[in-house]
């Protein structure tokens, strides 16, 4: 399905591959599949056909196309196991992931390959804030707090700037 769709995996999912042994053992809450626009629905529709999933609800972006690079997330569920697919604005599945939060979620695995975006600081359990979920760019918000708190508690070091 990546291969075909051009799509990747990122995230948690992404992060709980690539360094889930870090801090205590922790599994990620779901999966978010990266798909290039206009083919969100295709996906979904696949995972509803042929794997069971039930589609619980569609969310358009609440930010500028400028703010989020996503134009569109599907959540599925079927029984405990949660996808959210999430359209890019472009051509490109990546194209989402520089706007994520923070640094350490800033990876993705494909059908063949991975990619860890900063490997240096992600594998030693350390993250730098996105300036752009800050405040007068130097205070979290609300959202980003709560999440912040969830992955101190995996095991991993938060930033403003990479020498601080």
């Amino acid at each position: 399905l990546l291969r075909v769709t051009n799509s990747v995996l990122s995230g948690s999912f992404a992060l709980h591959v690539l360094n889930g042994h870090r801090g205590p053992r922790w599994m990620p809450n779901d999966m978010d599949v990266y798909v290039p626009m206009l083919r969100a629905r295709r996906v979904a529709a696949y995972l509803v056909l042929a794997e069971g999933y039930h589609i619980n609800e569609y969310r358009k972006s609440v930010y500028s196309v400028h703010l989020a690079g996503f134009s569109l997330a599907i959540q599925l569920t079927k029984g405990n196991s949660k996808i959210d697919i999430v359209q890019s604005t472009t051509l490109s599945a990546l194209h989402p992931i520089p706007y994520f939060w923070s640094t350490h979620v800033m990876n993705h695995l494909t059908a063949d390959t991975f990619c860890v975006a900063y490997p240096h600081f992600t594998l030693a359990g350390r993250a730098l804030l996105n300036p752009i979920v800050l405040i007068d760019d130097r205070y979290p918000n609300d959202r980003t707090l709560g999440m912040i708190t969830k992955y101190q508690a995996r095991g991993y070091d938060f930033r403003l700037h990479p020498y601080a």
